[in-house]
């Protein structure tokens, strides 16, 4: 595990979605937001997620080096990721803004995954402002891999 100054590769998105974050390693200060969870579960949202990482609002203070098992879930998908916290520091709002890099090329494909999941989703919410009709996911995914997977996948390569 390398905790050099992280210097981000991949882009990231600002979305805000339902995640659980549960220590595997390292050491946690403070008590947990949100659900009764175990005691070292995190419930929050995230702030913004790409392909390299996730960063999230989180109610205690986490070490940095600390491993973390993260489920994240993107439009009812749940994406199970593993990184370790490269950044955390308090918030002027309260709890503190924390940084998780993945740290296995399996993470980093499901966080492209879900990545995709979202702008397919995005894609949808276009077009049905766009015609003023509801639209099934499954044929939009079709319609988004067939225009947009080639360049999606030059542009996010690892």
């Amino acid at each position: 595990m390398d905790l050099k100054d992280e210097r981000r590769s991949y882009i990231r998105h600002p979305l805000s979605y339902p995640l659980s974050t549960r220590i595997i390693r390292g050491n946690s200060v403070g008590t947990s937001v949100g659900s009764s969870a175990g005691k070292d579960d995190v419930w929050t949202e995230s702030m913004n997620i790409g392909a390299g990482g996730v960063q999230f609002i989180s109610g205690r203070s986490l070490e940095r080096g600390t491993e973390v098992g993260i489920t994240i879930e993107v439009e009812k998908r749940k994406f199970e990721l593993d990184g370790y916290v490269i950044r955390c520091e308090p918030s002027e709002n309260g709890g503190f803004i924390t940084a998780v890099a993945f740290n296995s090329p399996s993470a980093l494909l499901k966080a492209r995954m879900a990545e995709q999941v979202v702008r397919m989703e995005l894609f949808k919410e276009r077009l049905e402002r766009r015609y003023g009709v509801k639209l099934d996911f499954a044929a939009v995914a079709k319609e988004w891999i067939k225009r947009y997977s080639t360049s999606f996948a030059r542009r996010y390569d690892v």
